[in-house]
């Protein structure tokens, strides 16, 4: 749960972060503009001011003060014709200059005044310094929004996590009892057929066999119920070797499907719980036998440091939009519950629960038959505690 928990939170993390960063950067270029307009609008201002005929450089010095346009450039020059007039082309320019530190641009306003040019001329970088005060103060009330967002989003995460986990520990609970419940009944019912079967009575005994066939599905169903009510630990955990144990899962199946093996010459030993992991790959091949496969093959190969485990069957598969869920608890296939394909949607629930405990990844493809591909930590990675 302290997984679901946190990765819910990184990824609210990472969402609320592009948001903040979105909107600092659409401030950040409305602001760039802003200040470009302001500028523009002293260079047009100013020049309005300018007298071609009575201009020196006190008035600059009084126009750059009172305008706050810091270097300001003004070039008056006096049109001698008509013909020169028409070609001059008035409002804004952009330019690039070198200077000693770096390459400048900048911004020239153009204007005919009193048969003069008047051009006006300043750096943009006049508005750098206003432009990064603002900037740094937008960034840091930004970041500190970020943090209280943040907190106040963990908190949410974490009550609602809470309130997961509990749900989930009071239908754990639900399994448990209902199993436990079951269990006992089941047992003194099995427990009185067979010895009802062991008298002769040819006329019960059809009847009989057919309970108890009933019995001993329901008490397989309660026995994965409790199975997934357990809470499995990494604890107990040692060196179980593939191979070995696939030749073990073969000697118990191989009377109801035929086996084909492709194994290479390297090393497949992995961390785990051998008994679990015999439960896990035991469903796989149960799971194929009852959707109608005669052949399986397994294939094992190293691949750095992972270990890939391939069951492939040629059964009637898997359709491409219910691969998603197989793996769902009391999800079935077949949803018409048909009598003849035995099964509580459990089987492949308890694989995905004991892959996850041995920090193995499980993917699913079904085109003719189905194949599972396993990837598991080879037996020098470290895998953290989890429960199952």
């Amino acid at each position: 749960m302290n997984n679901f928990k946190n990765e819910l939170f990184y990824k609210y993390a990472l969402v609320v972060f592009l948001i903040i960063a979105f909107f600092e950067g659409a401030l950040m270029f409305a602001l760039i503009k802003s200040f470009d307009t302001h500028l523009k609008d002293k260079l047009t201002i100013i020049a309005s001011q300018i007298d071609p005929k009575n201009f020196n450089k006190s008035t600059l010095l009084n126009l750059q003060h009172k305008y706050k346009v810091f270097p300001l450039f003004v070039r008056i020059t006096t049109i001698n014709s008509d013909k020169f007039k028409q070609n001059i082309k008035e409002g804004y320019s952009t330019n690039t200059i070198n200077t000693p530190l770096k390459k400048e641009k900048v911004l020239t306003y153009t204007t005919v005044k009193d048969n003069s040019i008047i051009q006006i001329s300043t750096l943009y970088s006049t508005n750098d310094d206003k432009i990064s005060i603002i900037k740094f103060i937008s960034i840091v009330i930004s970041f500190v929004i970020y943090l209280i967002v943040l907190l106040v989003g963990y908190k949410f995460i974490d009550t609602i996590a809470k309130q997961i986990e509990l749900t989930f520990k009071k239908l754990k609970n639900f399994n448990s009892n209902v199993s436990h419940e079951l269990k006992t009944p089941l047992a003194i019912m099995k427990s009185e057929i067979e010895v009802a079967l062991m008298n002769e009575n040819k006329e019960c005994d059809k009847l009989l066999k057919n309970i108890l066939e009933e019995i001993n599905y329901i008490n397989d169903i309660t026995e994965k119920l409790l199975f997934l009510t357990k809470n499995y630990q990494q604890n107990n955990f040692e060196k179980v070797d593939l191979e070995e144990l696939i030749f073990e899962l073969y000697e118990k199946y191989s009377n109801k499907i035929e086996f084909t093996f492709d194994f290479g010459e390297d090393d497949y030993e992995i961390t785990g719980d051998k008994t679990l992991l015999k439960i896990a790959l035991g469903n796989i091949i149960e799971n194929s036998i009852k959707y109608g496969a005669d052949k399986i093959n397994i294939t094992l190969k190293k691949n750095k440091n992972k270990i890939i485990l391939t069951i492939k069957d040629n059964g009637i598969g898997i359709p491409k939009e219910k691969l998603p869920f197989i793996f769902d608890e009391f999800y079935r296939v077949d949803e018409s519950h048909n009598k003849s394909i035995k099964g509580f949607g459990l089987g492949l629930s308890i694989v995905k629960n004991i892959l996850n405990l041995h920090k193995a990844k499980i993917n699913v493809k079904s085109e003719k038959g189905v194949e599972f591909i396993i990837e598991f930590p080879a037996a020098n990675q470290k895998s953290q505690k989890v429960g199952l």
